[in-house]
């Protein structure tokens, strides 16, 4: 019978097949996971290490270079707040890294350098309406352009004048898809104002609706008080009428108490019309 032939470790020493080697090294530890990664919230910008005690104690001309994130060494004077009047003169200002105007307008569709499909001077909804189709037009040309044979590479397309390859129909139907959705998120942008306007009449007429059934609750509840006084009334003067001495006896508490608690409904009758006409206004 053949034993097993012995095998060399990693450090050199002869080790058995078959069986674990107690002189080889353990691999190493798995890196810890990126706390970006187990963060539900990312983290802050790198340059917040800039903002320590130490450094914010130097001199407005020191070069500072130790900082965690940052390649380069930078001065003091960055880490100043900026100056309001600074801002308002260039126009923008930065804020993590991105720069932002001041008079915050939308840039239109030829500044930003894309072609507009629509009329400026016809109504949003129906251009809206009109770009709508031509999306849905031309998703069926682009299927009709798949369904299509290539090009053949003997005879392929002409080039562009300025040396470019032609585009097929489907990169051209394409590009016109992404055109008209870019047109119409502009004018879904610009109609933002008028959305605006109608969520706030929506509150005010539910707000109005609520006071008004309010101010029905409120009203049912005094006709229900007048109810109330009026059968007291009744109920006093049946007690005040001549008639037995026991009678009149027995009748004068719950005439105090008829009175007490007349006296008491006319006082929330009074609140509640008070609040009901408050809420009337």
């Amino acid at each position: 019978m053949a034993s097993p032939s012995p095998a060399v470790s990693p450090d050199g020493q002869a080790a058995f097949n078959g069986q674990p080697d107690v002189n080889a090294q353990a691999p190493p530890p798995p890196p810890p996971p990126d706390e970006l990664d187990t963060s539900i919230f990312p983290g802050p910008p790198a340059f917040y290490h800039r903002y320590t005690s130490a450094n914010l104690a130097l001199p407005l001309d020191a070069t500072i270079s130790d900082v965690p994130g940052e390649p380069q060494p930078f001065q003091r004077g960055e880490m100043e707040p900026p100056h309001v009047d600074w801002i308002v003169e260039e126009g923008n200002y930065s804020v993590f890294g991105e720069t932002w105007p001041v008079d915050e307008k939308l840039p239109t569709l030829e500044e930003m350098g894309v072609q507009e499909m629509f009329d400026r001077n016809a109504d949003r909804k129906q251009s809206l309406q009109t770009l709508l189709r031509a999306l849905l037009l031309t998703y069926t040309q682009l299927l009709d352009a798949l369904l299509a044979p290539p090009p053949s590479f003997a005879h392929p397309l002409p080039p562009l004048p300025d040396g470019r390859p032609a585009p097929t129909d489907p990169e051209r139907l394409t590009e016109h898809m992404r055109l008209i959705a870019i047109n119409m998120h502009y004018l879904v942008n610009e109609l933002r104002p008028v959305q605006a306007r109608e969520t706030l009449k929506a509150m005010m007429r539910a707000q109005i609706d609520l006071r008004r059934a309010k101010t029905a609750a409120i009203k049912q509840k005094c006709a229900d008080i007048q109810t109330t006084l009026a059968s007291l009334r009744s109920s006093i003067a049946t007690a005040s009428a001549p008639g037995d001495q026991l009678e009149k006896a027995a009748t004068a508490s719950n005439s105090k108490s008829a009175f007490a608690a007349a006296n008491e409904a006319f006082d929330i009758l009074a609140k509640l019309q008070a609040r009901a006409d408050r809420l009337a206004r």
